[in-house]
């Protein structure tokens, strides 16, 4: 079965607005389903007030810069509330990968070559390889073709890495990968936008909401307890200095020698990976949030 999953980040940026946590999101469905997904997330944007560049970020403001109003609340909650709704209904399986800045920070930055020192890299190849795992446990056949939001230099840095870590994951595990991920924009590829909001939800709960203790809102419950998926969660302990350490000693050997080297080393990556996160995997019944509380310790 040919699969389209489409994954979008938050936390990504600079300053004060950064926050404390770092995610890559997204959803997993058939070209199929993403087709008539795109079609009516068109629709419903196009209806009064219209959102045709609809973005989280820029969504949940009522005003504008200059006071005047954007929408009511009732209406930017209808909104929100449909999307997710149609996302529901289209996306077969949810996927996501969660760090905490504060523990990058602390343990990684600053000791890995530049190009790759962000928690982008990491995050990107726990989406990868946790839904892999997730398709071996659910017995779903097919492999993978993933589309990530356009990110830049980080993104493609990260992606240099990909046809040494599918030769080196078992033969089982690479027969869910697909073709190399490739970079879109969400103005062309709906879906990104879905992945956008998802990102977004997750990010704002547990770095805004959690630590208060506000329970996590009706968006949530439908894209994660009523979605089947997996959850990547890299912690503070399993960003051990030992570990870093490894994965600085491979980079450097890599990016000077053979590319038979480079093959061989990338075991050596895909071990470290596979060690630096919990997997969720959930069902109906849902993940329970409390899981991610951790990830705002020390």
């Amino acid at each position: 079965m040919a699969l389209n999953g489409f994954v979008d980040d938050s936390g990504s940026g600079e300053g004060k607005d950064r926050g404390n946590i770092f995610v890559l999101a997204g959803f997993v469905a058939c070209p199929k389903q993403w087709e008539q997904f795109s079609h009516k997330w068109q629709t419903i944007c196009e209806r009064e007030p219209k959102t045709p560049d609809f973005k989280m970020q820029t969504a949940i403001r009522l005003l504008r810069d200059d006071g005047s109003v954007i929408w009511t609340e009732a209406q930017r909650d209808a909104r929100i509330r449909r999307l997710v709704r149609l996302t529901k209904r289209k996306a077969l399986y949810r996927v996501e990968s969660v760090l905490a800045w504060p523990n990058y920070d602390r343990v990684v930055k600053g000791k890995l070559p530049q190009d790759i020192d962000s928690p982008y890299f990491l995050c990107f190849y726990n989406i990868v390889l946790s839904f892999a795992a997730f398709m071996d446990k659910s017995n779903i056949k097919g492999a993978v073709d993933w589309v990530f939001d356009d990110q830049g230099r980080i993104g493609k840095n990260a992606n240099k890495w990909y046809q040494f870590i599918t030769a080196n994951v078992t033969p089982q595990t690479r027969s869910r990968l697909g073709n190399k991920p490739i970079f879109r924009h969400d103005k062309s590829i709906l879906p990104l936008k879905a992945a956008d909001l998802y990102a977004w939800q997750i990010r704002r709960h547990l770095d805004r909401e959690q630590p208060t203790s506000i329970d996590h809102n009706d968006y949530l419950d439908v894209l994660v307890a009523q979605i089947y998926g997996v959850s990547s969660v890299i912690e503070g302990e399993h960003l051990t200095l030992d570990s870093i350490a490894r994965l600085d000693e491979v980079q450097s050997i890599a990016e000077n020698q053979l590319e038979p080297t480079k093959f061989a080393l990338a075991k050596e990556v895909c071990d470290i990976l596979r060690s630096q996160a919990s997997y969720f995997f959930t069902g109906l019944s849902g993940m329970e949030f409390a899981g991610w509380a951790s990830l705002l310790k020390d």
